[in-house]
């Protein structure tokens, strides 16, 4: 199996099961999610079952010409559904195929396994030379799948352009990568006719070869799976980078927080490995964190105004610096001194972040965790200073 099959395998049956837990969810009820995920499916596996080795193991346990016929009617019945998914505007509904759609299909195949019936044992593994060529059957077989191949490859082709001229632009250059790579095919296809039906086009000497244009062909098919792969890659850089992010406000948390849970043990919502928290970081673990800092800040509150009082300046607002410097003595006070007017009410309680008018209950939560983040460090940058001194 060479390089471009596999890929071009991977991709076809990666996208297949990218669609499946959408359809989970959905209880298999959605008829275009379902369309394409067979379309992908059947023409991967036909992929699969053309590859030489899987040909002859399946040919064994059958009989000769078993897995040809086999992989080129899950090719054919993929290519069908793939032109009912883009036949469709929007994507988004249902409508069934066109009668002749499906006639032109059914004769197609009808008219591969006929000749595949009347084919002698030895020809039935027949491949593109002049040693099968000289068959009128080898050559009719090729005839009625190129035929609908160059049908389904150019009504994609037309169906992806046509979707391409509106929606998002990572949609847009996704179908008109797809539409590229699927022109490419179709041109395969009438090279394919003619050199199947012209023998003096298979002579030797010339300079253009079926070799060569099957090579063409699977980095057409390539293109074709760079154009499905491409919403896949974006959608996975997307939450890799969500997660480092994630990861990185996690961590920055760690000072604040870890100083916070050294007075106030009960802060902690889930006591499970802080270093599996810190290696599956994301959004309920960050907010599970963050709510920890402000929920600790708030129980620091009393400390902190005796602090502000103690420093004879005011409680800062919007410098993580200072309220760094606050904090970090406040902490200092905790257990030297006793707090017995229960604290400052809520609307006094230390608070870093300025007011959002973007959030329902008053505060911004990007701006606030960024806030809280940038005052770990600043404790961070304290504690390393105090600790080189």
């Amino acid at each position: 199996m060479s390089a471009l099959n596999l890929i071009t395998i991977v991709t076809l049956l990666a996208g297949a099961v990218w669609t499946v837990p959408a359809l989970i969810r959905r209880r298999f009820r959605d008829p275009m999610r379902l369309h394409l995920c067979l379309a992908l499916l059947l023409m991967g596996a036909g992929n699969v079952l053309a590859q030489p080795v899987v040909l002859n193991l399946v040919d064994s346990f059958t009989f000769v010409g078993f897995s040809k016929i086999t992989y080129n009617v899950e090719v054919l019945i993929g290519l069908s559904l793939m032109v009912g998914f883009l036949r469709e505007s929007p994507l988004r509904r249902w409508a069934p195929p066109w009668p002749w759609e499906v006639g032109a299909c059914l004769v197609c195949l009808a008219g591969m396994l006929a000749m595949t019936v009347i084919l002698p044992t030895q020809l039935r593994n027949h491949v593109l030379t002049s040693a099968y060529l000289v068959d009128w059957r080898v050559r009719t077989f090729y005839n009625f799948g190129n035929f609908y191949l160059l049908f389904g490859y150019t009504a994609s082709a037309y169906l992806a352009v046509r979707h391409a001229r509106r929606g998002r632009s990572l949609r847009r250059l996704s179908l008109n990568i797809i539409a590229v790579g699927l022109a490419g095919l179709a041109s395969t296809c009438i090279f394919r006719f003619l050199w199947v039906n012209l023998p003096a086009l298979r002579e030797p000497g010339r300079s253009v070869t079926y070799t060569d244009v099957f090579f063409f062909g699977q980095v057409a098919a390539i293109v074709v799976c760079v154009g499905l792969g491409l919403p896949f890659f974006v959608s996975v850089a997307q939450i890799v980078r969500e997660r480092l992010e994630q990861r990185r406000q996690f961590r920055g948390l760690e000072e604040l927080w870890r100083r916070l849970v050294e007075v106030h043990p009960e802060l902690v919502l889930d006591h499970r490995s802080r270093r599996r928290d810190a290696f599956l970081a994301h959004s309920p673990i960050v907010y599970r964190r963050y709510v920890e800092c402000r929920d600790g800040l708030t129980r620091l509150g009393p400390y902190l105004r005796l602090a502000a009082e103690e420093m004879s300046t005011s409680v800062p607002q919007d410098d993580p610096r200072a309220s760094a410097r606050l904090i970090a003595h406040a902490l200092r006070l905790h257990g030297d001194h006793e707090i017995r007017d229960g604290g400052p009410p809520m609307d006094a309680v230390f608070v870093l972040a300025p007011r959002s008018r973007r959030s329902v209950d008053g505060h911004d939560y990007e701006e606030d965790l960024g806030t809280l983040i940038r005052l770990s460090d600043e404790l961070r940058a304290i504690r390393t200073s105090q600790s080189s001194v």
